[in-house]
């Protein structure tokens, strides 16, 4: 079971591996990454969120699991604690070094990393289920990532506006559509709507479920592209190593205790459970850099988190499958 889980990881690792090779033999540079990264963003990305919650879920099982974005805000929230506890008693070079600390504590690699693993263990039902309790994390990425990255007390209007960002609107068309459809289902409208209709709404999910697909890989391979550009001097340093075992092991540890005593079903536990478990985010690295933090650091401890969740990722999915299944 453990080589399995090992092997399923590994393969995820290996499209990132594609993307670092690609970067380093210039096959791609930093503005093809960059590019690569809106249109992941803003198409290949909504579109599998489009089509994984229209497909999966029903008004019903929608508010059957609301507890789900609560479960990503718990995840987000002990890290956010541990990293305040755990930064007062570790010696930084600067403000900007320890505002990275946290930040990287308190954000992870909630859905590229995740999405690929989800899909392999669980499929599109468990796709749509982490990017339902993605809403919890877009919330926290410019509350508490923000206050985290910048070391203030309070948030600025600009920095809650990118909460309305387009992942998250294309989450809102899907919960309007969904509630569309089932109103027209409950009242028997749907068989007065044109066979015309019926066969287009068939193509566009046909279309939107590959573009959706293609997220994945493409995501894996731009990461792959990001982590080839950091740098990989000094990388194993305390501070690194304080974070790596926060961030893959106590905070993990901390969050899937909470979850134990959350009404969540069988499979919603065991996809949020796989969010608490994956490393620091690749975005600390660029938010770094618009808000002023330290880069340096982000980039070692993207590098060190990844690198070390090779192996605490089937470690961790061994247990969270003998324990919730």
């Amino acid at each position: 079971m453990f080589l399995k889980l090992f092997f399923t990881v590994f393969s995820i690792f290996l499209m990132m591996g594609f993307g670092f090779i690609a970067k380093r033999l210039r096959l791609i540079d930093t503005n093809t990454i960059k590019q690569m990264s809106q249109i992941t963003l803003k198409i290949f990305y909504p579109a599998l969120i489009l089509f994984s919650l229209v497909s999966s879920f029903t008004i019903r099982s929608l508010v059957s699991n609301l507890i789900l974005p609560v479960g990503t805000i718990i995840i987000m929230s002990v890290g956010f604690f541990y990293g305040l506890l755990f930064s007062k008693s570790i010696s930084f070079a600067s403000q900007k070094e320890e505002n990275s600390f946290r930040f990287q504590c308190t954000m992870n690699n909630y859905t590229f990393l995740s999405l690929p693993i989800v899909l392999m263990l669980w499929g599109n039902k468990g796709v749509g289920i982490l990017i339902f309790s993605n809403v919890g994390s877009e919330l926290c990425i410019w509350t508490l990532g923000v206050l985290s990255l910048t070391g203030s007390v309070m948030l600025s209007r600009k920095n809650l506006k990118h909460i309305l960002s387009v992942p998250l609107l294309t989450i809102v068309l899907s919960f309007i559509i969904i509630f569309i459809r089932d109103y027209l289902l409950a009242h028997n409208f749907v068989f007065v709507i044109e066979p015309f209709f019926l066969q287009f709404g068939k193509s566009f999910m046909y279309a939107l479920d590959l573009f959706g697909k293609a997220s994945i890989p493409i995501a894996m391979f731009i990461s792959g592209g990001r982590i080839s550009e950091l740098k990989w001097e000094h990388i194993f340093d305390i501070k690194g190593i304080y974070l790596s075992v926060l961030r893959l092991i106590i905070i993990p540890a901390t969050s899937l205790a909470f979850f134990y005593f959350l009404p969540l079903p069988g499979i919603s536990l065991l996809v949020i459970s796989v969010v608490a478990i994956m490393p620091s985010a690749i975005a600390s690295v660029y938010l770094s850099e618009i808000y002023d933090s330290d880069v340096n650091f982000s980039s070692k401890g993207v590098l060190l988190t990844h690198l070390f969740s090779l192996i605490t990722i089937p470690i961790w999915l061994y247990f969270i499958i003998k324990i919730f299944h």
